[in-house]
């Protein structure tokens, strides 16, 4: 197994198999981290020491029995991800992803990470299962390409008046046979 593979729990394999036999499908609407280090097991029913949780923000299909999700955390303390969960609509547990000892990602105050998990499900019944986002990750990044153009905007307008003074310039020389 990966160091960074997150294994189903037994409640989300169970949830996917009894909405499979039913013909619903359950959702997996949010994305936990926390501190604790640790080698998940698969009766887990929550994170050891979950610090932030946050909705899906956005999901791809990674391959056959795989999907590709992404959420965005933002804290105003710091603290060190070393454990993952992959929340249903009900709260329950369906992934975990822990490692004794490496590190996923570092929170600050000063950051917002965008921070996308691939999960395999192999051991559900693919077709029962759905992803609830909130919509576009593009749209967390609003302000700064926003900023970004406008400062793009003003450095263009300066080159341009700064050309045309050029040119004057250049025509009054002519003018003046120099």
């Amino acid at each position: 197994m990966s160091d960074y593979t997150p294994i189903i729990t037994q409640a989300g394999i169970n949830a996917a198999a009894n909405a499979k036999d039913s013909g619903i499908h359950i959702d997996i609407t949010h994305i936990a981290v926390g501190t604790e280090g640790y080698t998940p097991t698969r009766d887990q029913a929550a994170l050891r020491n979950e610090r932030d949780r946050s909705p899906v923000v956005s999901v791809a299909d990674a391959g056959p029995g795989q999907i590709h999700i992404t959420a965005q955390f933002k804290s105003t303390s710091e603290y060190p991800v070393r454990e993952v969960g992959f929340f249903l609509e009900d709260g329950t547990l369906f992934a975990a992803w822990s490692h004794p000892d490496n590190t996923l990602f570092y929170q600050t105050p000063l950051s917002t990470v965008i921070q996308g998990f691939d999960l395999v499900l192999s051991a559900v019944p693919v077709s029962a299962i759905d992803v609830t986002t909130t919509g576009d990750i593009n749209m967390f990044y609003g302000a700064e390409f926003i900023a970004m153009c406008d400062a793009q905007t003003r450095m263009a307008a300066a080159q341009l008046k700064t050309n045309l003074r050029e040119i004057k310039l250049n025509d009054r020389l002519m003018t003046l046979g120099v």
